[in-house]
């Protein structure tokens, strides 16, 4: 995979993502989520999510807009909960690929 909205569309297609700040409140509260995606153009809606991840120990990164998830995985969501290990794994080490430029804020919330 060369983009890591290339490596989200296929988590899509596998089932393995969560799109909406509710179905991401879920995975979060379930244990299901091994990521949360913040879009960088988020409202203030973010401080909820980041708050249930800090509680429930997952890592979250803010990356991307909602016109870029838009374009490439057909919704303008904000929020996004990857559902698998080795999906949001992947994911992590393709935005340290692009990290280089400073634009992109990862924080590890305690969770592997």
């Amino acid at each position: 995979m060369n983009s890591p909205l290339a490596l989200l569309g296929l988590a899509k297609r596998a089932g393995k993502l969560a799109a909406g700040i509710t179905n991401c409140l879920n995975a979060i509260r379930n244990k299901q989520a091994k990521l949360i995606i913040i879009a960088k153009d988020a409202g203030v809606s973010k401080k909820k999510i980041i708050r249930d991840c800090l509680a429930e120990r997952i890592n979250y990164v803010e990356y991307g807009t909602k016109e870029e998830f838009k374009r490439m995985l057909g919704s303008p969501s904000c929020f996004w909960a990857i559902l698998s290990r080795e999906l949001s794994q992947g994911f992590l080490a393709q935005i340290q690929k692009k990290s280089y430029d400073g634009n992109i804020d990862t924080q590890n919330s305690g969770g592997d």
